[in-house]
């Protein structure tokens, strides 16, 4: 995330919820885990 070094108030939210879908989908996480991980719950 270089755009972090440019611009420390850079928006970056859309590639970090990438990274998190990638990160669940890599353990196999269900809907129902993944509301508990992101505190939805």
């Amino acid at each position: 995330m270089n755009v972090k070094k440019g611009d420390r108030h850079a928006d970056t939210r859309k590639e970090e919820k990438a990274i998190d879908d990638l990160v669940y989908q890599l353990y196999g996480l269900t809907e129902e885990e993944i509301k508990i991980v992101e505190g939805e719950r």
